[in-house]
């Protein structure tokens, strides 16, 4: 079964590809494919909302029933956007009002749907999911068509309803949830029956207070009518069983940070493989995707909690060189050790180059809240170390 994962042109391709990794997570007949082209929506207008209030209220337009969903009665579900504004820190700028935003009318999402089915010749049985940072007519999260094969998700604002939690995980979450229920409701009037107005910590909740959200997610469950629902589907029980375990990931992520937050202490970090995969296990398992001469550093320093000043490096030129050739599948070992020479040289800034992308690849990867904790940090002349006890770093791989 295949999931078409398009971007639009709006939406971070970082934050994309992280989406991506979590969706995969958990392999089985489910896959989950990449865009082969951005999606651009057609006829988005730029708006403004004049108070917190008008951000925080769903609606239902008129115009938009007419055009997806001609019958009112038939109308497919879609879940209300929420706002759970907190003062955390985000790479996304926080939203004061008036605000504007680019909005656009529901059927332009699906018609970028098809046009991505039309130009890449998918087959009717594949799914479609958009992923856009333009906001909708009637400001709710997502939604599917009227045959339940094309969907939206909005994907901006996040940082705005959860304090801490990065938007991936979030955004990941809708996808599965959008997968489960295209699968299990095979036409839009059926939608009805699986809604729950009364909140239950199921994917199902209909979510009129927008803050519920925030309990579906702590939750990531599934009901035992909508487990009724899944039982009586002609879908593959492998498939929900791949899709039910990303959400309990999702959920364990969820839960991880907010302990974190509330005891103030890291997890572990767990290196393994050939290749020294570096993961987050508390974190849904989260990996840091980090090149071969970043990597070779972090691991360094990982591997010298007791810390190493950034002029003594070139002491350990064996060690990190090690590392590097190791995890370095392109170029010529000539070409490898020149750049060892650039990366150890006290008299070039490429060493500070790199610590300062690695320290943004954590940022991205973790969000502000938690990244200081496996951050490499030390100030001139003196100790560089990651700030975590011995005991959390786990390597499962021997250089």
């Amino acid at each position: 079964m295949r999931v078409h994962l398009i971007r639009s042109a709006d939406f971070s391709a970082h934050t994309y590809q992280s989406v991506l990794q979590i969706v995969r997570l958990n392999q089985g007949p489910v896959e989950f494919l990449a865009s082969e082209s951005d999606a651009h929506i057609s006829n988005a207008i730029e708006v403004e909302i004049e108070s917190k209030e008008a951000f925080e209220k769903a609606k239902e337009s008129r115009e938009m029933y007419s055009i997806s969903n001609p019958n009112r009665s038939n109308a497919s579900h879609y879940e209300p956007e929420l706002s759970l504004f907190s003062d955390m820190k985000s790479e996304r700028p926080s939203i004061f009002f008036p605000h504007k935003t680019s909005k656009a009318k529901w059927q332009h999402f699906f018609d970028a749907c098809m046009h991505y089915r039309s130009t890449y010749k998918l087959p009717d049985s594949d799914l479609v999911i958009l992923l856009t940072d333009t906001a909708n007519d009637a400001n709710w999260f997502g939604g599917a068509d009227k045959n339940m094969k094309n969907a939206f998700i909005h994907t901006a604002d996040w940082h705005h309803y959860f304090d801490g939690l990065n938007e991936r995980f979030p955004i990941a979450y809708e996808v599965i949830a959008w997968t489960i229920r295209m699968l299990i409701v095979k036409d839009h009037s059926q939608m009805s029956k699986y809604w729950h107005n009364e909140p239950r910590g199921c994917l199902s909740d209909f979510c009129q207070d927008k803050r519920q959200i925030v309990l579906k997610m702590r939750t990531a469950d599934i009901c035992l009518d909508c487990m009724d629902l899944l039982k009586s589907s002609e879908v593959d029980i492998r498939i929900f069983a791949q899709l039910i375990e990303t959400l309990e990931g999702i959920r364990t992520y969820f839960l991880s940070i907010e302990r974190s937050l509330f005891l103030n202490r890291p997890s572990t970090v767990l290196v393994t493989g050939y290749l020294h995969r570096i993961f987050f296990p508390a974190y849904g398992n989260l990996e840091l995707n980090l090149n071969p001469k970043q990597r070779a550093i972090y691991c360094f320093f990982l591997r010298h909690p007791e810390g190493v000043r950034l002029v003594e490096l070139v002491d350990h030129r064996s060690e990190i060189g090690a590392l590097y050739h190791r995890f370095s599948n392109f170029g010529s070992v000539e070409e490898i050790e020149d750049s060892l020479n650039l990366l150890l040289d006290p008299l070039e800034n490429n060493l500070n180059e790199t610590l300062s992308r690695i320290r943004s690849v954590i940022k991205r990867t973790l969000g502000p809240r938690i990244s200081p904790n496996y951050q490499i940090i030390g100030s001139r002349g003196e100790l560089y170390r990651i700030n975590l006890d011995a005991e959390l770093i786990q390597f499962e791989s021997q250089l």
